[in-house]
């Protein structure tokens, strides 16, 4: 996984109200076997139950356990030369939490179907991130291997935010954030970030495409916004 370009940009630029950035990144995957076996170790890496009290880490583990299960049996370990939309949000998402803590120094937060009750599928951000300033970063990926995805994410996150779908995940997010963190999320200092795949060959002119998107203009009233396209060029 290769980081490709990395821009920041003042939202005032878009909203002279707004004072907050974005940060668009770009991401290359040239080999898809590696992606799989990096993807594999994250996910079964339990660590994150370690700080947890033994109520919290009984309940966590109960909860992640199936969810792990079929993530790696159904989904990574049945990964050949296609790539299927399951398997393709899965990857985007970790490689996005992997761009925003390699290149971003944020804290990575096990991902969202780790943490809640259902077995995949679960309506709501895909995953979650703290940045050093202290703020959440609520993620959703799109996958698509016949079109650019970046509109579909921030549709997505729009309509996630108006059926409050951030605020119903705080209650599990504060086990693993800290509380200056989700104290903001509580008051409406956090940010999002919208990965998705990439189908074209001209990267850059997708990330401005994102950047300008309609879908942008509700975002720009929050702390920062992260766009993170997805090349596989394997």
């Amino acid at each position: 996984m290769e980081l490709t370009s990395l821009t920041t940009t003042n939202m005032s630029d878009y909203s002279p109200q707004s004072t907050g950035k974005i940060y668009s990144l770009a991401i290359n995957i040239s080999n898809i076997k590696q992606r799989v076996e990096e993807m594999t170790q994250v996910v079964t890496d339990t660590s994150w139950l370690d700080p947890l009290d033994v109520i919290d880490k009984a309940t966590y583990s109960a909860r992640s356990e199936p969810t792990i299960n079929k993530v790696v049996n159904d989904i990574l370990n049945q990964v050949e030369s296609d790539i299927s939309v399951d398997f393709g949000e899965y990857m985007v998402s970790d490689s996005a939490q992997s761009a925003l803590a390699t290149h971003l120094d944020h804290l990575r937060i096990p991902l969202a179907e780790l943490i809640k009750e259902k077995i995949t599928g679960n309506p709501g951000f895909d995953f979650h991130t703290e940045c050093p300033s202290s703020f959440v970063t609520f993620g959703e990926a799109k996958y698509s291997g016949v079109q650019n995805a970046h509109g579909r994410a921030l549709s997505q996150i729009n309509d996630f935010i108006v059926a409050q779908k951030d605020i119903q995940e705080l209650s599990d997010l504060r086990k693993f954030v800290s509380e200056t963190a989700i104290q903001n999320a509580a008051s409406g200092r956090k940010s999002f970030c919208a990965a998705f795949s990439i189908i074209s060959d001209d990267v850059l002119s997708i990330m401005d495409n994102a950047l300008t998107s309609s879908h942008m203009a509700p975002l720009l009233s929050y702390e920062a916004v992260y766009l993170i396209g997805v090349k596989v060029s394997a």
